[in-house]
């Protein structure tokens, strides 16, 4: 398909993690075949270029594409990319925050040139998919059990 895939393996808290990455580089190619992804997920980044409006405002079609194809409460990490290349910025930091407040996305800015940010961004990214699991358990657990049925030899 010419999907970027790859597996990133992170200790976080004392655990191995394993996180699947799918990389479409946002590709118009790739657009109606990402929705069968996303209904998978158990959390999306959503990067843009921090460097390009035009990158930045694409992201509202993808947040949209996202929250069609998946359950609610899938974590969804907001990334501006490119904090190296500042003297280029078109995003503002706050307007990307904007977006992350307005549809309850983590956000952060990062370079995957330089390395900033990249790896505290995706431990942010792991701890906040590990409190949804734990989430996820605990409703598991809250579901009341059937009656048990009454041994008897009356009808």
């Amino acid at each position: 398909l010419g999907l970027d895939y790859q597996v990133k393996t992170l200790i976080v808290d004392n655990k191995c993690f394993a996180l699947r990455l799918w990389d479409t580089a946002g590709q118009e190619r790739y657009r109606s075949i990402t929705k069968q992804f996303f209904r998978k997920a158990d959390g999306v980044v959503l990067m843009y270029d921090i460097t390009s409006e035009y990158s930045f405002s694409d992201t509202r079609y993808w947040l949209s594409c996202i929250q069609e194809g998946v359950e609610d409460g899938v974590v969804i990490l907001l990334l501006g990319n490119k904090t190296d290349c500042a003297a280029e910025r078109q995003v503002p930091t706050k307007e990307g925050e904007r977006l992350a407040k307005e549809h309850q996305l983590m956000f952060y800015e990062c370079s995957a040139a330089s390395g900033h940010n990249v790896s505290e961004s995706m431990v942010s990214l792991i701890r906040s998919l590990k409190v949804r699991e734990d989430e996820l358990k605990n409703e598991a657990k809250e579901v009341a059990k059937p009656p048990q049925k009454k041994k008897g030899c009356c009808w």
